[in-house]
């Protein structure tokens, strides 16, 4: 079989137990990655408002999201972790692990201001699901494996589409896309090097294209059987440089470990990963007697979730592209179960996102002293400390705090939802009792020669009192408006891409 191209059988993919084994125990260090960075932060990102957290309170949030639960989820979570690395009754892990990421990832996703961690809480969540399924087939379904892997390969494959056909919509073709994100503090790791190039530099023209045209070609060729490997070694060497520019956690890591599952056996990915899994990787589960029912029901909803994949990434397509509805009852059916399973239109790191940033001081409410910067990103920001510089520049915040202002361009008629958000969020910011915070929302500005930082407007907020005041100071771009090359519209409500109006 040709290392790079293979013969497949589109409904019978292979993976080699060497690089599934390897793919479950990467995984497992990738979450306790997530995990630890993330425990400094856990009170915030995985606790309810109620105890100073970021998720909105609600009986079935505060139930889990509390000082007593909570920890205990960690301990959990963590063990788990390590049951996959290390490959101790994997299946179990993995289903465990799953239930939790789902919980936190996407079922999250609309009722806290960390969005469910954005697109790595997602990406966590999605190759939790296909380490479970995969271990499940192993051991308990080998019949199912192959089936199980057809599945993840397309659905990983609509994501990269997705998310390729989107950036090509919203700016990158016309060179608004990855130079926001290298210039901008919140997510460049070189913004220095940057800020002071061009706009029109050709590198950031040959980026952008190619940020668009990587992942529709990757994404078709991850769709066709002889060309699987090679869709596979565009998405992961793209990733590999996007880890080198950007702040996001170890989402880039997950990514490119995903495209492990596309290793047939016989590839150069198959055999460079047998080799480093020749020992010790195994798994282990206890042996069980699942009845065939489970698993003929698993084999049907796997069919099921292929065969509608298509038919509800184009349903999205229709709402949002369309901006349009589906009738009364498809349009209940199709958020319902976008929403089960957190399938969206991949709007990561488009301009909407990347044109702007934030910065959050304090100063005393009478206004008479100096103010003091909170937000320290980046190298810079260690002369505001070692707790601000932790909290700024974790990948977390940097998604929660874009997406408070992106309820600006998103829901610009909704003003109580941004100020419910914002306040919420405030509520987690140390400061002074006698002080006040102040937010100034900087625009990314494109100059001949180079990028210029430019205020916009400025939100005042007393924690106390519970006010929001707004001053503008440049009135050229609203905050409220999605940018000119975006497609973004106004939507009914979080979860729906259905426009307000029309």
């Amino acid at each position: 079989m040709n290392p790079i191209v293979a013969s497949q059988d589109f409904l019978h993919p292979q993976l080699s137990l060497q690089t599934q084994d390897l793919f479950r125990a990467a995984y497992g260090l990738l979450l306790l990655g997530t995990l630890a960075l993330a425990l400094p932060h856990w009170r915030r990102f995985f606790m309810s408002e109620r105890w100073g957290g970021y998720a909105k309170s609600s009986r079935d949030v505060d139930f889990i999201q509390n000082p007593i639960v909570s920890p205990i989820v960690a301990v959990v979570w963590i063990v788990c972790a390590v049951s996959l690395t290390l490959g101790w009754w994997s299946v179990w892990a993995a289903l465990l692990n799953l239930l939790l990421c789902r919980y936190f990832f996407v079922r999250m996703r609309w009722k806290g201001v960390l969005r469910g961690f954005g697109a790595p809480g997602f990406m966590s969540y999605w190759t939790a699901a296909a380490v479970f399924l995969l271990e499940y087939a192993l051991h308990y379904a080998p019949d199912l494996r192959s089936l199980a892997l057809l599945v993840l390969q397309v659905d990983f494959a609509f994501i990269m589409l997705s998310a390729g056909l989107y950036k090509l919509t919203a700016g990158y073709a016309r060179n608004h896309g990855m130079e926001g994100g290298m210039v901008n503090p919140q997510w460049g790791y070189w913004v220095k090097l940057y800020k002071n190039l061009s706009p029109h530099h050709p590198l950031f023209h040959l980026l952008n294209h190619l940020a668009w045209s990587v992942e529709v070609l990757a994404g078709v060729l991850l769709l066709v059987p002889p060309t699987r490997f090679l869709g596979a070694m565009m998405i992961l060497l793209s990733f590999i440089f996007i880890a080198t520019q950007i702040r996001l956690g170890l989402l880039c890591e997950m990514v490119i470990l995903d495209c492990f599952i596309f290793f047939y056996p016989g590839s150069y990915g198959d055999k460079f990963l047998s080799a480093i899994a020749a020992h010790g990787l195994a798994s282990t589960s206890p042996a069980l007697s699942i009845p065939s029912f489970v698993n003929a029901l698993l084999a049907t909803g796997l069919w099921a979730y292929l065969i509608l994949l298509p038919l509800v990434h184009a349903g999205l397509f229709y709402n949002f592209y369309g901006r349009r509805r589906l009738s009364g009852a498809l349009q209940r059916a199709l958020e319902l179960y976008t929403n089960f399973f957190g399938i969206i239109i991949w709007r990561v790191f488009s301009v909407d996102h990347t044109n702007f940033f934030i910065r959050i001081y304090h100063r005393p409410r009478d206004g008479e002293s100096e103010r003091s910067l909170i937000s320290a990103y980046g190298l810079g920001g260690a002369r505001a400390g070692l707790l601000k510089r932790v909290r700024y520049n974790h990948v977390g915040e940097s998604i929660t705090i874009t997406s408070l202002f992106t309820t600006l361009k998103y829901y610009p008629s909704n003003d109580q939802l941004f100020r419910e958000r914002v306040l919420r969020y405030a509520r987690t910011v140390p400061h002074p009792k006698d002080a006040v915070l102040e937010f100034e929302y900087v625009s990314i500005r494109k100059a001949a020669d180079r990028f210029k930082f430019v205020t916009l407007v400025e939100y005042t907020v007393d924690v106390s009192q519970e006010t929001i005041e707004e001053r503008v100071f440049d009135e050229t771009v609203s905050v409220r408006a999605a940018h000119k090359q975006s497609p973004v519209h106004e939507g009914v409500r979080p979860g729906s891409y259905v426009p307000l109006k029309g």
